[in-house]
C-alpha cells in the first residue's frame, strides 16, 4: 500500500457555515508553498476516490481506530480558482455526539485546523531551470483519501526531516543505479547496496511520525 501522507493546511479559510445543513465549507489546499516546504499542485488532485467515499475524520484516527464515531461526517471536494475546496457535512448529534461537539467547536472558533490525507502519485524536487526552489518538494499529482479536523497541527520539522531522508535515499539509489558500465565483479556489491538503500527507505517511511 502507498504511504499515506498528511498535511495540515496553513491559515484555513472557512468560507461558510450552514447551521441547518450542519455544513462547513472551506479552502482545504492552495498552490502555495506550505510550512513543510512542499507544494501541492491544485490541478493535480485526483478526487475520484474521495468522491466515492468522502470520509471526514477526526485527528486522522480513522486509520487505526475501530470506533465508527471517529468518522464525523462526509465531504464533497472540488477544485476551483486553483484551490481545493471541501464542503463538510457533520453527522447529527443523535447519531454521533463527537461530530456534534467538533461542529460546535468549529462554530465557536476553538478548533479551526484541518489536515488532508493523500498519496503521492508523482512529484519532484524543485528545478532551478524551471525557476523552482530546489529545497521545496513539488507534488505534481496526488490522490485525496480523506480530510480530518485536528486539534493541533502535525510537526512541520518532522515532515521536513522525513522529506530530506527521502531525498537522500533517492539520490543514493540514483547513484547506485548509474547507467555507466561497471565491472562484473562489482555487480554483487551494487545489488547489495541497492537492497540496503531500499530497506533504509522503507524503514524511514515506517518511522515517520506526523
Amino acid at each position: 500500500m502507498d504511504k499515506i501522507l498528511r498535511r495540515q493546511i496553513d491559515n484555513v479559510e472557512l468560507r461558510s457555515v450552514n447551521e441547518e445543513e450542519r455544513s462547513v465549507e472551506f479552502v482545504a489546499s492552495t498552490g502555495s508553498v506550505d510550512s513543510y516546504r512542499t507544494r501541492l499542485n491544485p490541478a493535480g488532485w485526483d478526487l475520484s476516490r474521495f468522491q466515492r467515499n468522502g470520509v471526514i475524520g477526526y485527528q486522522h484516527d480513522i486509520y487505526m481506530s475501530d470506533d465508527p464515531d471517529d468518522v464525523i461526517g462526509r465531504g464533497e471536494a472540488y477544485v476551483e480558482d486553483e484551490q481545493l475546496r471541501v464542503r463538510v457535512f457533520f453527522e447529527p448529534a443523535d447519531l454521533n455526539p463527537k461530530a456534534d461537539k467538533v461542529f460546535r467547536k468549529i462554530q465557536f472558533g476553538s478548533i479551526s485546523a484541518v489536515s488532508v490525507g493523500f498519496t503521492s502519485d508523482l512529484g519532484h524536487w524543485g528545478r532551478k531551470a524551471d525557476s523552482e526552489d530546489p529545497d521545496v518538494y513539488y507534488y505534481e499529482r496526488q490522490t485525496l483519501l480523506e480530510i480530518s479536523v485536528v486539534n493541533i497541527p502535525s510537526n512541520p520539522d518532522a515532515v521536513k526531516r522525513s522529506i530530506e531522508e527521502e531525498r537522500a535515499l533517492h539520490e543514493q539509489e540514483r547513484e547506485i543505479q548509474d547507467p555507466e558500465e561497471k565491472p562484473a565483479e562489482q555487480a554483487d556489491e551494487t545489488n547489495i547496496r541497492l537492497t540496503i538503500a531500499k530497506a533504509q527507505r522503507l524503514l524511514a517511511q515506517n518511522n515517520i511520525k506526523q
